[in-house]
């Protein structure tokens, strides 16, 4: 069967906008169809590890995105009493090491790099307020999809890249229920300015204790500390995922942690912060189903332990994108992406529920013993979707 003649990428997260530059870029017809009203980023920090960068990088989007970026020279990680180093991973020759450096950015940032690299190419092809209700096939093997506005549109392609409550993973493979993790999370970000220079340390650092973590890193060149804090909890009792969380509630939670992750939470200026139940199920058996994909979370959401969900996404995009561009026949390429991603995606998957088993679990002495991030799961890194053979 040809090449598909008009692509559909449903969400226009980082791994849509990712697909759809890339495919722009190749000058494919394609339009991604995004819910929300408006397209913004919630405001958080993303780690892109070597393997993201790479697959940014062949997006045209490298020099950009260094520049904008912070290359953390370390990554600590500290008891969370006492505040000493339990593992220390010095960053300087990761660039010779893994091919590529290792970057903490603002995910508005990196949003506005994708979102901005289409318009420059297909300045229409990103339609807004286009929540997807329901898919269908006629006869030709065209897909009908419908909105929840009452309009259609058709596709050659579909994919979906909707993320972890994905339309397009319901309404096209057969799926279990997501299952809730056992933690929560809290993040925000604190300006220089109200943290005072004295704390706005270089470096990424982690403070471990069982059953709760606490990471902070600075992203803008330092003019911003990004913090995610992780508690285990009962259960999760909200209707959505994703809720309004208090900074009264994290300062109480994470009352014993080292001053040095305190004083962030101290220096928070608002009353409210973004809170999120962490979700995951098992990646797909099966990705593709007639002409229609999936990616990134819609396929394989996973837990955050080894900051590895970014970076599958982008992995995920740039190999689709490849498939779709160097091999004519459209099943073919589909089924080529699947079989590239699959086994790598599986391995990455399992590990971060094992990495965040032991870490949010066993006393932060054992992790100088037994470190999460270890030299194996750093050559994870070593990945390069622009060169991993199809």
């Amino acid at each position: 069967m040809p090449a598909a003649d008009e692509i559909a990428i449903v969400g226009a997260g980082i791994g849509g906008l990712a697909l759809a530059l890339g495919l722009a870029r190749a000058g494919r017809n394609l339009r991604v169809y995004e819910q929300a009203p408006q397209l913004k980023e919630i405001g958080a920090g993303v780690s892109l590890s070597p393997n993201a960068v790479k697959g940014l990088r062949y997006l045209g989007l490298g020099e950009r995105l260094e520049a904008l970026a912070d290359e953390p020279p370390t990554q600590v990680t500290r008891h969370y009493a006492n505040g000493r180093v339990l593992v220390n991973f010095i960053r300087k020759r990761t660039r010779e090491q893994l091919g590529a450096p290792y970057l903490q950015a603002h995910r508005a940032d990196l949003h506005d790099l994708l979102r901005d690299g289409l318009a420059s190419l297909q300045p229409d092809a990103l339609v807004l307020d286009k929540e997807l209700t329901a898919v269908s096939d006629d006869a030709a093997g065209t897909y009908v999809l419908g909105f929840a506005d009452g309009s259609q549109a058709g596709a050659d392609l579909l994919v979906g890249a909707d993320g972890l409550k994905s339309t397009v993973r319901r309404e096209v493979f057969s799926e279990p229920e997501p299952e809730f993790s056992g933690f929560v999370a809290w993040r925000g970000l604190v300006t220089r300015d109200e943290l005072g220079a004295e704390q706005s340390r270089p470096g990424s650092m982690v403070f471990v204790a069982p059953g709760r973590m606490f990471v902070r890193y600075p992203v803008r060149q330092g003019a911003l500390q990004n913090f995610v804090a992780f508690s285990r909890v009962d259960g999760w009792t909200a209707e959505g995922w994703s809720q309004t969380g208090y900074i009264s509630t994290v300062r109480d939670v994470f009352a014993d942690f080292h001053d040095d992750a305190r004083v962030v939470l101290r220096a928070f200026s608002g009353e409210q912060c973004h809170k999120w139940g962490l979700f995951s199920r098992q990646p797909l058996p099966r990705w593709v189903r007639g002409r229609a994909t999936v990616l990134g979370d819609a396929a394989h959401p996973m837990l955050p332990w080894l900051g590895q969900g970014a970076a599958t996404a982008i992995e995920d995009a740039v190999i689709l994108c490849r498939a779709l561009i160097e091999f004519d026949d459209a099943d073919d390429a589909l089924r080529r992406y699947e079989n590239a991603r699959r086994g790598r995606v599986n391995v990455i998957h399992q590990a971060s529920l094992s990495g965040g088993k032991r870490l949010m679990q066993q006393d932060p002495d054992e992790l100088a013993r037994k470190p999460v991030v270890t030299e194996e799961t750093m050559g994870l890194s070593l990945y390069d979707p622009a060169t991993e053979a199809l």
